[in-house]
Order: structure tokens, then C-alpha cells, then sequence
């Protein structure tokens, strides 16, 4: 292993071209890196101030200034530090007005410092200006009876976010016939124009989306009883997304290693790949993350669910989490797999624009090395198995945001200094 500060970027990629695309392919041995990182400072604690009681971090962000931004979606609430760990500011509490949150489900911040919180319980984009203070709601549309909601990250122009993968949610609702809309064949990643009342969508890239499986699946607790559509299989390759500098997105939509970057107007122009194959499922994988899935659901741990259902006189009613935990525990049992576990994990772009790419570790849902790549496939090198994490956040002057747990399994942020080659 050689310290980061001597490595220079890795040789020996073959370069082809494809139509317009250009094909680099990497070599296949890791060239190991130290993560050996600078710590600039802590927060989180249990009997720390109340600012820094975290319940659930959701996610953190930095602006140009180095100043932290950590979203506690168990409070509903912003935390603003500075970038020495000091505490400036809240912004946002649960509730039902402007500038209340009903459902944040993520955040960015702006390098100028103002806030983007997605709020599903709003339907709406809430901005924030620099100095904490509400401005706006910019409203999410439902095309065509959906909702497209994913992890944002903030466009250069300052006037727009981009959402794709992390997880991304569709809301979908019935047409005037009761029928359920068209389901989408693709998975886009798109960028969200903010200067409006309403946001203003572009499309950057079309992302792959998996042919559904054939099952339908149904859910019942409670009382209740839910006859969904065909959900996705376990295992199904994720879209990973990490926006560049420059607002083009580095993504993966493949069980292969692929790392497709693509421009707005333009396409994809290069694809990054290394040869490492997917694993097939086997039976035993299946049974050992059912397994899996039931014990972290039994101790209350696994999937956090909130479910709003029509009440009464069309009012909504919240279900309860034990109806939650019912229908949890049937969906598991009716699990589908995908047939092959997919390379990647996770993709990334630091704040200078390196791509970080999380590959598999040795059990199904492990993470592994990570490797650290620049957007025209030169290779830097390679983090072996848990000797780092993809940060949280990445930031300015080789800052990165880790969200870990202390020994009380209470939240704390931890902020480390990443050493210029690969930030």
C-alpha cells in the first residue's frame, strides 16, 4: 500500500470509440491507497448540547465556505456548523407551514449557502435563503399521475438541483378512469429548475431501468390489505448517481462495472469500466437476506416506512407502524431476486470532481473496496475493504462529512480532510 500523497494517476487504460461514445477500459489489479485522513472535528453526543442530539441524520451537505449542513429528519430540523465545528444556526421544524417540514426526505445546499429540502409531505421543494430564513415553495408536478422524487445535489447555475438514484421514490396516482398511470420503462436522472412557482425539468440522462417482475405483490396489516404492482427484485442494479463540478453526472445503471458520464444535451460521451462480473444468486443468498431482512425488522431495526392513507371525509390518516411492521414482514416472505448481484454499490463525486465507485464486498450486502477514478477514466486508485466509506458529503479545500455512530449508537458527524488527489 503507498500513501496517496505519492501516487500519481494509474496507466495502462485502453481507449475505443463507440458512435460517439468513448469506451475506457481499466485494468483489472488494484493499486491500493491509504485512508489514513486528517480529522478536523466531531459533533453528536449523547449528553452533548441539544443542537447536536442527532435521532436520524438524513443527510449532510457543504457550502463553498467550508460550513457544514446536517438534515435530522427524526426532528425535522437543519443544523448549521461552520467549518471549525461551531454551531450557527437551525433551520426548519415539523409542522404544517411554510417553512415547516411535513416529510423531509433530502436536502442540498447551494455553495452560496442556501438550503433545498425535499418535502414529500409538502409536495414541494422548500428554499431556504443564506441566512436560514424561509423564501419559497417551488411545487413538484405529477405528469401524467406520477411524481418523480431522488437525492438531489446542486446544479453549478445555483438556480437548479439535480435528482437522480439514491433511492428515488415515484408517487403515483389513479387518472380519471381509477386506472393506474403508465409505469415509467426508463430511470431518468434530471435536472430541477427552481426559478419558478412550479419546477421545470430537463432531462440530463435515461438510466436503464430493470423489466419488472411478473408478480404482483400484496400487502396487509392492520386491517388493511394493499395489491401493489410488480415491485422491484432484491438485488436489482441500483441507478448510482454523482454530479460533477460542471453539472455533467457520472452514473451507473448496470449489474456490470459501467460508469456512464453524461452531459445535458449531449448524451452520454464516455463509459469507464473495469472487468469484474456479477455474481449469480444463488438459493442460499436468497434465504440468508430473507433471513436477514426478518431479524433487523424483529429488533426494529431495517426499512423506516411512513404510510398516509385517504380517512374518512377524505382526510388523511397516518398507519400505524405496527400495521407497517405486518406488511414489511409479508413483502419479505414474497421476495424476488434478481439474477445476478450487481458489481457496484455506490457512486460518488467529490467536490473537485473525482468519482468514487463502491464495489461489492464479500457477502451480498457488504460494501467493498472503493475505487477513485476522474471523469476521463484515468484510473487514481483503489481504498481497500473497510479501510474508508463513501463520505456523506463532500466539500471545499479537501473537506468530507462521515455520518458514524458512537458507542451509545448515537449519530455523530465526523469531518476529515481528504488529501487533493483524490477530492
Amino acid at each position: 500500500m503507498v500513501g496517496l500523497g505519492a501516487i500519481a494517476l494509474a496507466c495502462g487504460m485502453v481507449s475505443s470509440s463507440v458512435g460517439a461514445q468513448e469506451m475506457i477500459d481499466l485494468p483489472e489489479q488494484d493499486r491500493a491507497m491509504s485512508a489514513d485522513f486528517e480529522e478536523v472535528f466531531r459533533i453528536g453526543s449523547f449528553d452533548g448540547e441539544t443542537w447536536e442530539t442527532f435521532g436520524e441524520i438524513a443527510g449532510a451537505a457543504f457550502d463553498a465556505a467550508g460550513n457544514l449542513y446536517i438534515l435530522d429528519r427524526q426532528a425535522s430540523q437543519i443544523t448549521m456548523v461552520d467549518r471549525e465545528g461551531n454551531y450557527v444556526r437551525s433551520v426548519g421544524q415539523a409542522g404544517e407551514g411554510p417553512g415547516e417540514f411535513r416529510m423531509p426526505m433530502g436536502f442540498t445546499a447551494m455553495a452560496d449557502g442556501r438550503l433545498v429540502v425535499t418535502d414529500i409531505g409538502h409536495r414541494s421543494y422548500q428554499l431556504f435563503g443564506a441566512d436560514g430564513e424561509y423564501e419559497r415553495m417551488v411545487s413538484m408536478s405529477m405528469e401524467g399521475g406520477m411524481m418523480r422524487m431522488g437525492a438531489i445535489s446542486p446544479h453549478p447555475s445555483g438556480t437548479a438541483v439535480v435528482s437522480g438514484g439514491g433511492g428515488g421514490v415515484v408517487a403515483m396516482r389513479g387518472g380519471p378512469g381509477g386506472g393506474e398511470p403508465e409505469r415509467p420503462t426508463t430511470r431518468p436522472i434530471d435536472m430541477i429548475g427552481l426559478s419558478g412557482d412550479a419546477i421545470e425539468t430537463t432531462t440530463i440522462a435515461e438510466g436503464w431501468r430493470p423489466p419488472p417482475a411478473e408478480a404482483a405483490t400484496t400487502m396487509e396489516g392492520g386491517g388493511m390489505r394493499f395489491q401493489m404492482g410488480a415491485m422491484p427484485r432484491t438485488f436489482e442494479p441500483d441507478l448510482l448517481v454523482g454530479v460533477l463540478p460542471d453539472g455533467r453526472v457520472a452514473y451507473s445503471d448496470s449489474s456490470t462495472y459501467a460508469i456512464k458520464i453524461a452531459s445535458s444535451g449531449e448524451g452520454v460521451s464516455t463509459v469507464i469500466r473495469r472487468p469484474f462480473a456479477p455474481e449469480e444468486i444463488t438459493e442460499r443468498m436468497q434465504e440468508a437476506e430473507k433471513d436477514r431482512r426478518l431479524k433487523e425488522l424483529s429488533v426494529g431495526e431495517g426499512p423506516r416506512v411512513q404510510m398516509i392513507t385517504a380517512g374518512p371525509g377524505g382526510g388523511r390518516q397516518q398507519v400505524s407502524q405496527d400495521a407497517i411492521k405486518q406488511m414489511i414482514q409479508g413483502q419479505i416472505e414474497q421476495m424476488t431476486f434478481y439474477p445476478e448481484l450487481p458489481v457496484l454499490m455506490a457512486v460518488a463525486a467529490s467536490w473537485s470532481g473525482k468519482i468514487w465507485a463502491q464495489r461489492r464486498g464479500e457477502e451480498p450486502t457488504e460494501g467493498g473496496p472503493i475505487d477513485v477514478l476522474t471523469p476521463a477514466g484515468q484510473y487514481v486508485g483503489t481504498f481497500p475493504m473497510g479501510a474508508t466509506e463513501i463520505p456523506a458529503a463532500f466539500g471545499p479545500d479537501g473537506l468530507a462529512a462521515y455520518v458514524e455512530t458512537d458507542e451509545f449508537e448515537v449519530p455523530v458527524v465526523v469531518v476529515r480532510r481528504l488529501p487533493p488527489v483524490v477530492n
